[in-house]
């Protein structure tokens, strides 16, 4: 029995399970059972001790990082550096930089942690039963008709439930299943039988959530996402695609109500006075007192600025970045996403095994998703968010060196 307990200890699976259960589990500790401390610590206290794990397994397995490494340590130099660019809120800073760079640890923990092909699918499985579950939730909450937020629903439209799950939040719901859609269909088809036409049903209940949350963000960005991928793949089905979206838009009533209200006098008076389009200039504007290096880390658009300066949400991440870093800081930012883009594209077109180039563009898919939603909703200010698309990210791209054990062998460096 104490044997039993230890090995559980001491495997790092079972840190890494806890992580993969985080939305579910911040919800029951944070709603269901808050105990002070634990409910808003747990998190920080599993990321530390798998990046300690880590340490162990960077001497192990002797990985090195592609070429993302380069603005990867740019931007933590970077973020570092505005620890002193502002003494008089030293501690601020300090609480600004743990709410940018803190979840970015999962990503050296999916980089390092996994050894075979086997695990990233026992990983992915244990990620798709958690979002299926809060799919589940989401999808019945439609079903019942329970009522939304009022904050969530606008009054100019006729929609009166959006899903919100347990994440409280339509966008970020949407955020979520835009993220982890494609990685079950490319789950399923690394599946057989009855096993493949129950993913493919996880992921087609996960794409009917993230249309009853009528996040115009997350359609987009999956969309984009979607037509990212068939251009590089193939360009027939892109167009195929375009064809079906534009027939959407047109023949489907609440789609096109959330499409054409976009566009409208009404929404862009209301956003630019008020709403997403006025939050986007006013983090423009704050921008413009330090343009190289913005406010400084917590100043501003997020719950670090809100709760110290009394600042408004920014809805986009990159000018929440803009304003607390500056054109140099979102620079670099952006020199990040797209070497992370570029690492995983190369990566994925290596990939000749059928299995593995599907489940793949599963993956890649999914984190562009994020990337896109990124540009009109703050994603990455939601913890589990944060934390799964940097973990999804280091496991994308620790594929060269993750051992098929189907083949045997030594680490695969394809």
């Amino acid at each position: 029995m104490i044997a039993k307990g230890q090995s559980l200890i001491f495997n790092r699976f079972s840190w890494l399970t806890l992580l993969l259960f985080f939305p579910i589990l911040d919800y029951f500790l944070r709603v269901i059972v808050p105990i002070p401390v634990v409910s808003s610590l747990w998190d920080e206290g599993v990321l530390l001790l798998l990046l300690f794990i880590c340490g162990w397994r960077i001497i192990e397995t002797n990985r090195k990082l592609p070429a993302i490494k380069t603005p990867l340590l740019a931007f933590v130099v970077l973020g570092v550096a505005f620890w002193v660019m502002d003494m008089k809120n030293f501690f601020i800073n300090i609480e600004g930089f743990r709410a940018v760079y803190q979840y970015m640890i999962a990503f050296i923990i999916g980089f390092y942690i996994l050894d075979d092909r086997e695990e990233v699918k026992q990983v992915l499985q244990k990620l798709l039963i958690v979002a299926g579950l809060v799919a589940l939730y989401g999808l019945m909450q439609v079903i019942l008709q329970v009522e939304t937020p009022r904050s969530w629903v606008d009054a100019s439209e006729n929609i009166r439930t959006r899903a919100f799950s347990i994440v409280q939040s339509p966008n970020i719901l949407g955020s979520y299943m835009a993220l982890m859609s494609p990685i079950a269909f490319g789950y399923a088809l690394t599946r057989e039988g009855k096993s493949r036409w129950f993913w493919m049903l996880v992921g087609l209940m996960m794409l009917s959530v993230l249309f009853f949350t009528y996040s115009r963000g997350a359609w987009l960005a999956f969309a984009g996402a979607i037509g990212l991928i068939c251009a590089f793949f193939n360009r027939k089905l892109l167009i195929i695609l375009v064809i079906v979206a534009v027939l959407t838009t047109i023949f489907v009533p609440p789609v096109t109500s959330r499409i054409t209200n976009l566009f409208s006098d009404e929404y862009i008076e209301k956003s630019s006075a008020d709403g997403r389009i006025g939050r986007w200039l006013g983090a423009y504007d704050m921008m413009r007192a330090n343009p190289s290096y913005g406010l400084g880390l917590g100043h501003y658009g997020g719950a670090v600025g809100d709760r110290h300066f009394g600042t408004i949400y920014v809805d986009s991440y990159y000018f929440k970045t803009l304003a607390e870093m500056g054109i140099i800081g979102l620079g670099i930012y952006f020199w990040l996403m797209g070497s992370l883009m570029k690492n995983g594209y190369q990566i994925w077109r290596r990939q000749k095994d059928r299995s593995a180039f599907f489940l793949y563009a599963g993956l890649f898919t999914g984190i562009v998703a994020v990337v896109l939603h990124n540009a009109v909703e703050n994603i990455f200010e939601v913890p589990f968010m944060n934390t799964f698309f940097w973990l999804l990210a280091g496991m994308m791209l620790s594929f060269p060196y993750l051992r098929d054990k189907q083949v045997g062998g030594a680490e695969n460096h394809d």
